[in-house]
């Protein structure tokens, strides 16, 4: 099992900025990928269900404590999400198995839009199992 905190510089190395709603989606979707193949978590992530949705246990608390991540604020009368970044270089790497979950859940999330991507997770039979574990 890999830890969380080494997927999410990962994803955001990789991606640059993106809204937390998508890091939480893309790690799932890698999560799901992983645990249809070997029967067992990736990560020791922690998702937790909320009204309507769902979140990562800790990630702001993590980031906030970490000078690596920066958190760009967001402008909605402009129409702009706030996005969360890794700044720094990679200080892991990742060891082959679980990058191709991640890269290719990176890539499939790249074809979709936040709705699209919430429904891949959400929708998937497995996605259940994150929530237990």
């Amino acid at each position: 099992m890999m830890k969380g905190i080494d997927a999410v510089k990962y994803i955001l190395k990789n991606l640059g900025c993106i809204h937390p709603f998508r890091l939480s989606r893309i790690l799932a979707l890698a999560e799901i990928a992983f645990y249809r193949d070997y029967g067992e978590r990736m990560t020791d992530i922690i998702y937790k269900e909320g009204p309507g949705a769902f979140y990562i246990e800790g990630l702001k608390e993590l980031v906030e404590k970490n000078s690596c991540f920066a958190r760009q604020e967001g402008d909605p009368e402009r129409g702009k999400k706030g996005c969360l970044e890794y700044i720094c270089q990679l200080d892991v790497e990742i060891e082959g198995k679980y990058q191709r979950y991640l890269d290719e859940a990176i890539a499939e999330a790249g074809s979709l839009n936040d709705m699209e991507l919430n429904e891949a997770v959400v929708n998937d039979s497995l996605f259940r199992k994150l929530l237990e574990e």
